[in-house]
């Protein structure tokens, strides 16, 4: 249950970065809100999947998936560049992710 807890919270995480974009820097109530929402059900979920998944593997994951999806949906749904060198990078980002759950 910690794990879907974990990654539950990664896409908490993904979608309040995703409002917050839109909010256009917190100027739009309903995006705003949405954001803060967000933000509050992802660290609730990270901490209960802190109450047996370890620290330092869990808050990687957790900002893995956030720092990812966000990129990926600012990308599809933000006009954001899809450059290569992004592609490449977001690339190492989700490999290292699960690179760290594979030796954990």
């Amino acid at each position: 249950m910690s794990w879907i807890f974990l990654i539950s919270a990664g896409i908490a995480e993904m979608t309040a970065v995703f409002f917050m974009g839109k909010s256009k820097g917190y100027q739009i109530l309903k995006w705003s809100i949405l954001s803060i929402l967000s933000f509050a059900l992802s660290f609730y979920l990270l901490s209960k999947s802190l109450e047996v998944i370890p620290l330092s593997l869990a808050y990687s994951i957790w900002v893995g998936i956030g720092a990812a999806g966000g990129v990926i949906l600012g990308m599809l749904y933000l006009d954001e560049s899809t450059s290569r060198w992004r592609i490449f990078y977001l690339t190492m980002i989700i490999g290292s992710v699960v690179g760290l759950k594979v030796v954990a």
